[in-house]
C-alpha cells in the first residue's frame, strides 16, 4: 500500500484534485458507500505527504488504512498478502475513490442493446464510451479510466468482430529480452496478433 499511495500522490492531476479540495464539490452521497469518507481520508494523507517541511517526516496512515479495510475487507490486518491481493491494491483503491465522487448520482436504466455493427469503429467506440459513462463517471475516472478495442478476426471468412471495453489498468506482458526494456516494448508485445486455438478457439453461439 505504501508504494500504491506513492505513486497515485505523484500523478499530478489528481494531486491538484486533492490538495484543492476540488474533490469534496463531487462526493457522492446517495450511491457510494463509503459516503466519500475513503477520498477524505486519502486526501489528508496525500496533503500530509506533500505539507512543507514534512519530506522527511512520517506520515500517519491509520485512518486511511480503515476506511480502505471497510472498502476492500480483503485488506484487512498488517501481513504479507499473496500476490494477487497485493496487485488489486491499486484498482481496489481507485474504485472506492471513484465511487466516492462519482457524477452520477442516480444510476441510469442500463442500454441492453447491442451497437449497431453498421456503424464505424470510431462511432462505436464513442458509443461504448457514452454507455459507459452514463453508469461511471468522475474525475477519477476521466485520469486512469481508458478503453480497449479487441478485433477478432476468423482466419477462414475474414470477418471482424470489434468491442470496445473500459480498463482501470493494464496487465503487461514483459517479453524475454536482454538488456533495458522499455514501456513502449511492452505495449507493443501486449497488442501484437495472436492466432486463438484449442482451447482458446472461439465458438459460434
Amino acid at each position: 500500500m505504501n508504494s500504491v499511495i506513492q505513486g497515485l500522490s505523484n500523478t499530478r492531476p489528481l494531486l491538484e484534485y486533492l490538495e484543492n479540495d476540488k474533490y469534496l464539490e463531487d462526493i457522492n452521497t446517495t450511491l457510494s458507500c463509503m459516503k466519500g469518507a475513503l477520498i477524505k481520508a486519502f486526501a489528508s494523507v496525500i496533503k500530509e505527504l506533500w505539507a512543507p517541511g514534512e519530506r522527511d517526516g512520517v506520515v500517519n496512515t491509520t485512518a486511511f488504512k480503515s476506511q480502505v479495510q471497510r472498502f476492500a475487507p480483503r485488506f484487512m490486518g498488517y501481513s504479507q498478502q499473496d500476490a494477487q491481493v497485493r496487485t488489486g491494491i491499486p484498482r481496489y483503491l481507485l474504485e472506492g475513490l471513484h465511487e466516492d465522487v462519482n457524477r452520477v448520482t442516480v444510476k441510469p436504466k442500463p442500454i441492453l442493446t447491442e451497437i449497431d455493427d453498421s456503424l464505424s469503429d470510431s462511432a462505436k467506440a464513442t458509443e461504448a464510451w457514452s454507455r459507459y459513462l452514463r453508469m461511471e463517471d468522475s474525475h477519477v475516472g476521466d485520469i486512469f479510466i481508458g478503453q480497449l478495442k479487441s478485433t477478432l478476426r476468423c482466419t477462414h471468412c475474414r470477418n471482424d468482430s470489434v468491442t470496445f471495453d473500459p480498463f482501470w489498468d493494464l496487465s503487461l506482458p514483459i517479453p524475454s529480452r536482454t538488456g533495458n526494456l522499455k514501456l513502449q516494448q511492452c505495449l507493443q508485445h501486449f497488442t501484437k496478433e495472436e492466432e486463438m486455438d484449442g482451447d482458446e478457439k472461439p465458438v459460434s453461439g
